[in-house]
């Protein structure tokens, strides 16, 4: 049977992690390790200079789960230790999307992106969310149903019949108002989802603060053919297979040239 790790960056307690294990029930054994508290934004980030502290947890449908006091790199690496390999590893369903060139900022998808790394196939996928309040909730008021359904037919292809070569994790993304219908996109990644920028503000003392905030891109600039266009215009469910070698892919000789090496 099919060995299968679920973790997110949402944390152990997000209604995600509960969707996720619930689609993916029937399709092999279930294990989990996530995030004890909210992780967002900590991409490839690992816990070195401090022990890390794990929970035993108990999960309906899970064989186990643990709760961990790291970053979602951090629990692919706890899960390889203590269960060994996987057959698939499934980061999320997190509560917002996770979208263009910025996945490497997101936990969702840096957990993938590390599973792929130790040669298991992985699925990072994210629901997109009407109202920014809820990105960082536990998604009580979120419907899930859409996205579970798309993540276990993904799933179930993966298991069956593996990634196509070169290709190391699927990162996905589900529009808020998808239904079983909604069309598939297979896209590539859009260049940038934010223009970020600092907003500073004044505490009660007078002293100054800072605040990273990012406003999103607007419509008419996305490409046709990236995930931020299937999803925010087309309305379509994004599939961007992803590739963990970020070499450029030019001739080295170019290169060279340019360099006057």
């Amino acid at each position: 049977m099919a060995k299968i790790l679920i973790t997110n960056d949402d944390g152990i307690r997000s209604k995600g992690i509960k969707a996720a294990i619930e689609a993916l029930q029937g399709l092999g054994e279930i294990y989990v390790v996530a995030p004890m508290s909210q992780r967002s934004a900590s991409g490839r980030a690992m816990t070195l200079h401090r022990p890390l502290r794990a929970k035993h947890v108990k999960l309906d449908g899970a064989e186990a789960a643990y709760a961990l006091d790291g970053m979602p790199v951090d629990c692919i690496i706890f899960a390889l230790a203590r269960f060994g390999e996987f057959d698939l590893v499934v980061s999320g369903i997190n509560l917002g999307e996770n979208m263009s060139t910025e996945i490497t900022i997101s936990g969702t998808a840096s957990a993938a992106i590390e599973a792929a790394t130790h040669g298991m196939p992985s699925i990072a996928i994210s629901l997109e969310v009407n109202r920014e309040k809820h990105k960082f909730g536990s998604g009580e008021e979120i419907d899930f149903e859409t996205a579970k359904f798309f993540l276990r037919k993904i799933a179930k292809a993966v298991l069956k019949k593996g990634l196509p070569r070169s290709v190391e994790m699927l990162n996905v993304n589900v529009p808020y108002d998808a239904t079983e219908k909604t069309q598939i996109a297979f896209t590539r990644l859009a260049k940038r989802m934010y223009q970020p920028s600092i907003e500073e503000r004044i505490d009660p003392k007078g002293n100054p603060y800072y605040w990273i905030v990012g406003t999103q891109c607007p419509r008419e600039v996305l490409e046709p053919g990236t995930d931020m266009y299937a999803v925010k215009v087309e309305r379509k469910v994004s599939v961007s297979p992803i590739n963990i070698d970020m070499t450029a892919k030019i001739d080295f000789n170019e290169l060279k040239k340019v360099l006057k090496l």
